[in-house]
């Protein structure tokens, strides 16, 4: 099975591009490269994904990483929820932002739900704790 470094080897041999080259162009060196290209180390994330641009493919390509979709019947409405006018109108604005907002909001949501579970677990504890002297 082909791993990180094999894919993207494939990648700049496919491009006859040379590791000096591709190394120049994404600012490390050469044997940075190589050591990606032979999987002996691994991009951080921000490097990862100027190589995914570099490329132009995605990083589930170079992670060779297929998503099998469920098959779903047409006239499944299981997961349809309705929203509220405001959930709708925040919806159409959070569709608006560019991919990199997006994350960021979800960053978000996630972190101050996070927060909230550990207030809520941490006055759930205080009570248990008042009651049991």
């Amino acid at each position: 099975m082909n791993q990180f470094g094999d894919r993207l080897r494939e990648l700049r041999e496919e491009r006859d591009l040379k590791q000096r080259d591709v190394a120049k162009d994404l600012y490390i060196s050469n044997k940075v490269l190589s050591s990606y290209e032979r999987n002996v180390a691994f991009p951080s994330i921000d490097l990862f994904k100027k190589i995914c641009e570099y490329y132009n493919v995605s990083a589930d390509y170079l992670l060779q990483i297929e998503v099998k979709k469920e098959e779903e019947p047409a006239n499944d409405t299981s997961r349809l929820v309705a929203l509220t006018p405001r959930q709708a109108q925040l919806l159409s604005y959070y569709e608006r932002l560019n991919v990199e907002n997006q994350d960021a909001v979800r960053g978000l949501m996630v972190l101050y739900y996070k927060e909230q579970q550990r207030k809520q677990s941490r006055m759930n504890f205080k009570k248990n704790d008042d009651k049991n002297p």
